[in-house]
């Protein structure tokens, strides 16, 4: 993605000293949002009286790039340029105390807003508006300035279109009077048309007796959908993304616009792991916006927002209150502040209302300066999120397959730059017969693949692994082997990421026909690999028999090998090969697969250890399952889980898909919970998972919205869990209740 594709996005300020084109370049999202109002404006053309529109949503929804968006079509549509003028207010309206200064400012935008076209009389409105308001002292002051906006918008032959925010805000400010007149102007001048905007739905929008009761049709702006907040990514970060990498940012952001722009700008080009992990830096980056948030509250309110905060999850009047250490009644009052600034949200019906921060990220900023424990709550909920948000089923294969990444992944580049340096290296030795020139290139373009790749253009990506293959696949260079393989490891994985798993499998096979009987270490490595992404894609299309026959292949060539990373692939191969017989009913089998995989962790490597005995467990637990012995697949788990390492995430998407097994199967949710909970050091981390669990018991869980919403999709994938038909058992199951 080019540089000009990816230039910033105005965070608070949209429209700013920005073209129409920028601004309509950068509006990827609320696009029903802008048609609706859009149609409501060209209705008002040849209307007696015009419909005013007011749209509603808490702070950083994408109101004011919304109204930058509606500007922008009303100058470039001809037809509707012809009718109406787009005169867009400043954010904050701080000088309008009364209907006179309203008028004044519309003048003063007004004078902008034809500047361009017709720059006399923008010299004249601008004259017009500094003698108006040196007669502040006048009684008349506000119809004359009304007046004199009226003058010009029937000498231009156009319905003036005032773009107005933070209505709620202007009229707590302004007289009480303010309100009544304005209305009367909006009902019975048709040359006016009014777009505004407000952080919630205020109390006067609802009751008969103040000034905007049934005035406006309203517009709330829900939080952006996974598909939205994949659009505005791309465009944000420059980086592709699917929508299950783009969940958890959607989570953790509110699906808010402006944090979500905020938060692409620093992950550009990091992966949804590398991001998960820095986050806490990305929080502790934004310290100073918080700090500034918060300052501009009064006092007040600060304190019942900070409690708000702190208890991180919907809270009553009253919790907030105990909290706050505050009268509840006082407390009331500040909350309805609160939420018509759109710094706080409330659900609920009638008088049980639960009141929780508007921008997520809040919360998280509090909970990380304030508590040590509740940071490491913080970071579990992460961590466990970086491992649940997979791509796909095949993607979560290569991280498992890809154990030493290092080796196969070059560092790829921070900036669009790092693909030009890439090309330049190549023009410059391409030419060269020279081996140490010939792997620059080589390098290069590997590094320039897996760039493409990340930059979301697969098909370019396995182009140029093909040009490597073409290139340097008949060398006997021991270096540019290594690197031809990779090309073809890698080659395979992008079509795996495009679901082509024939074309994958294809990739492999051509990389065993090159240099599946090498000796060459790293060679060996990267055929084991191979020959296990290929058993797993044998897998995915239901082949079951191959994944065996290719899996009973990496056991026989590398069995006994001593190379801690082969026997880690040995592990993958065997468990590969007993899930495979489960599901074709050939469970005595799988079940001494797993014995096997328990006899070699016994004499792997350290580091090779747990791929052994946590595989083992698992597969155990499987085939018991499939058994219907549930009680020792009970028993299995608990092993499972005590090998279950906290701090690797990998593991998580796993331990996810055996409780949903034991779900399917019919173990009660309470059991497992109860083994979830037996080490409160992993159940930080397993959160989620808990509370999905207790759930399904029929428990109504209060939790922190980013735990339950991450819960929700956990809920999902164990629904969506179906169990093999078990093989006959005599043992009864499980009915062991905590």
């Amino acid at each position: 993605m080019s540089e000009s594709q990816t230039r910033t996005i105005r965070k608070r300020n949209p429209g700013m000293l920005q073209s129409d084109e920028e601004v309509r370049e950068q509006f990827v999202v609320r696009k029903h949002e802008l048609v609706t109002v859009l149609e409501i404006l060209r209705a008002n053309i040849d209307a007696d009286s015009c419909q005013h529109t007011l749209i509603v949503a808490p702070r950083g929804r994408g109101k004011t790039m919304l109204l930058a968006r509606v500007a922008a079509e009303l100058r470039a549509d001809e037809e509707l340029a012809g009718y109406l003028l787009p005169v867009r207010f400043m954010e904050e309206s701080d000088e309008v105390f009364g209907v006179a200064d309203f008028w004044l400012e519309a003048l003063f935008y007004l004078a902008l807003a034809v500047d361009k076209q017709d720059p006399e009389l923008a010299r004249n409105l601008r004259a017009t508006r500094d003698d108006l308001s040196s007669r502040w002292r006048e009684r008349e002051l506000d119809e004359r300035v009304r007046s004199a906006v009226l003058e010009v918008a029937d000498m231009l032959g156009k319905r003036l279109v005032l773009m107005v925010e933070n209505l709620q805000a202007l009229c707590a400010n302004a007289d009480d009077d303010f309100g009544w007149k304005l209305r009367k102007t909006l009902q019975t001048e048709p040359q006016i048309i009014l777009v505004a905007t407000a952080t919630s739905r205020f109390e006067g929008l609802h009751d008969a007796r103040e000034p905007f009761f049934e005035l406006f049709r309203i517009i709330c702006l829900a939080p952006l959908s996974t598909v939205q907040c994949r659009r505005l990514w791309e465009v944000a970060s420059g980086d592709a993304a699917s929508e299950r990498e783009m969940r958890p940012l959607e989570i953790l952001t509110g699906g808010s616009p402006r944090f979500l722009v905020i938060v692409a700008g620093f992950a550009r080009h990091r992966s949804l792991r590398r991001l998960m992990e820095e986050l806490v830096q990305l929080v502790d980056d934004l310290t100073d916006t918080f700090r500034g948030d918060l300052q501009e509250l009064p006092k007040t309110e600060r304190r019942v927002f900070l409690a708000i905060a702190d208890l991180w999850q919907p809270s009553t009047t009253g919790e907030i209150a105990d909290r706050a250490r505050m009268d509840v009644r006082t407390v009331s009052t500040m909350l309805g502040r609160l939420v018509e600034r759109g710094a706080v949200v409330w659900s609920g019906t009638g008088r049980k209302r639960f009141y929780d921060a508007a921008e997520r990220l809040y919360s998280i900023y509090y909970k990380l300066r304030r508590e040590h424990n509740h940071a490491a709550v913080v970071q579990g909920l992460l961590h466990f999120m970086a491992g649940f948000y997979t791509s796909s089923e095949f993607a979560k294969i290569f991280e498992e397959l890809l154990i030493n990444k290092g080796s196969l992944h070059g560092e790829l580049g921070d900036h669009v730059s790092e693909m030009n340096a890439y090309r330049t290296l190549i023009d410059r030795n391409e030419a060269g017969r020279k081996p140490e020139l010939q792997a620059v290139v080589v390098r290069a373009l590997v590094s320039e693949a897996l760039a493409l790749a990340r930059y979301g253009d697969h098909a370019a990506s396995i182009s140029t692994y093909d040009r490597v293959v073409v290139r340097y696949g008949s060398s006997d260079v021991s270096e540019l082997r290594i690197h031809v393989a990779r090309a073809l490891f890698h080659k395979a994985a992008e079509h795996g990421a495009l679901e082509q798993h024939a074309e994958a499998i294809a990739a492999i096979e051509d990389l065993l026909d090159r240099y599946g009987n090498s000796d060459d270490p790293e060679l060996r490595e990267v055929v084991a690999q191979a020959m296990n992404m290929k058993g797993a894609g044998h897998g995915l299309l239901d082949d079951p028999d191959a994944t065996i026959a290719t899996s009973d292949t990496v056991i026989d060539c590398f069995g006994r090998s001593r190379a801690s990373a082969l026997q880690v692939q040995v592990a993958v191969a065997l468990f590969h090969k007993g899930m495979a017989q489960v599901m074709t009913g050939r469970v005595e089998e799988a079940v001494k697969t797993s014995e096997d995989l328990d006899r070699r962790s016994l004499a792997a490597a350290d580091d090779g250890r747990y791929a052994f005995k946590w595989r083992a467990c698992h597969l155990r637990m499987s085939s018991l399952l499939a058994q219907g012995n549930h009680a020792s697949a009970v028993d299995a788990f608990c092993s499972f889980y005590a090998a279950f390492l906290p701090d690797n995430e990998t593991m998580v998407p796993e331990l996810v898909d055996a409780v949903a097994t034991l779900v399917a199967a019919g173990v009660p949710e309470r059991e497992i919970i109860a083994i979830l909970r037996s080490e409160p050091r992993k159940e930080t981390v397993v959160a989620p998972l808990i509370i999905a669990l207790r759930q399904r018991d029929g428990e109504t869980v209060r939790a922190p919205a980013e735990v339950l919403e991450v819960a929700a999709d956990v809920r999902q994938r164990i629904d969506e869990t179906e169990m093999p038909l078990p093989a006959a058992s005599d043992e009864p199951v499980s009915e062991s209740k905590t």
